[in-house]
């Protein structure tokens, strides 16, 4: 089973997310796709969804928003948790991710230092103090 399915279509900060999470003290799986329409497709097709899926936004061709509102509008996937995490700080991005059923909002730090102690929280709350329904 994958934890966290990383949705991410710059190789850059998909490369510094998965140092960053070989580097914690717990093991987490994970797989990285570089697109919306690869997001979409693995969701569907997959047997065992991820405990989590992290979701750039702004994607080239299918959007972070388009990937969003399939998970959202699909029985199988739709109270799967899902998080942004995106470079926009911009209160309108924000307000449609949450009015499209967001679980929650982050923005990429500038730093790397930074982005690993973003990382390690939301593991921690996400795969070990998040309570989730069985059936995901």
């Amino acid at each position: 089973m994958v934890d966290i399915l990383y949705v991410e279509d710059n190789a850059d900060d998909a490369d510094i997310f998965g140092r960053l999470l070989r580097k914690l003290e717990e093991p987490i799986t994970y797989s990285i796709l570089n697109s919306g329409s690869e997001a979409i497709d693995y969701l569907q097709q997959t047997l065992t969804l991820p405990r989590l899926v992290l979701l750039d936004l702004n994607l080239i061709g299918v959007s972070g928003f388009d990937v969003l509102e399939t998970i959202r509008t699909n029985d199988r996937t739709r109270r799967l948790p899902v998080v942004a995490f995106s470079t926009s700080d911009n209160p309108s991005d924000i307000r449609m991710a949450y009015e499209s059923g967001i679980n929650a909002y982050l923005v990429k730090p500038g730093t790397y230092q930074a982005t690993g102690l973003l990382i390690q929280r939301l593991c921690r709350f996400w795969l070990n103090d998040n309570t989730q329904p069985n059936e995901l």
